[in-house]
């Protein structure tokens, strides 16, 4: 899945905008690297997953799982105090992130991406992070 997402941002997102993309193993990754990117850079990250009861009475097994995954923009930027053109420009960031995965299917995946939530977060002076976490599914298949 991981693969997935760093292959397709880096090809969809636009390089006038974007600087690239990173894959972190967990927040405390995330948070680690997000400190040492460039700026507008999208980091990528496993969130959680939750199976939801078998579909199937008789006749084999059918799981859906739920699998979430986080997307954190990183925005680097010194010189507006009061931060209005960092949430300006965040807009602009977020809104191409959010064209290029709601709605798009991961690989093996049986639903299209859809969003949760998100929320920024200071990294370090002059350096935030705008966390958005997504949502598909899967399916465990058996005999």
């Amino acid at each position: 899945m991981l693969t997935d997402l760093h292959s397709h941002l880096t090809v969809v997102l636009p390089s006038d905008d974007f600087s690239g993309v990173e894959v972190a193993e967990d927040i405390d990754v995330l948070r680690e690297i997000a400190g040492t990117v460039d700026d507008a850079t999208v980091i990528v990250m496993p969130w959680g997953e939750r199976g939801l009861p078998n579909e199937r009475a008789t006749g084999g097994f059918l799981q859906s799982v739920e699998v979430q995954f986080a997307t954190g923009i990183v925005q680097r930027d010194f010189s507006d105090r009061a931060g209005a053109e960092r949430a300006t420009r965040m807009d602009t960031l977020k809104s191409g992130l959010e064209a290029a995965l709601a709605g798009w299917t991961i690989p093996g995946f049986d639903t299209p991406c859809e969003l949760i939530g998100g929320e920024t977060s200071p990294i370090s002076t002059g350096v935030s992070i705008y966390v958005q976490t997504w949502a598909t599914t899967r399916f465990l298949r058996g005999e």
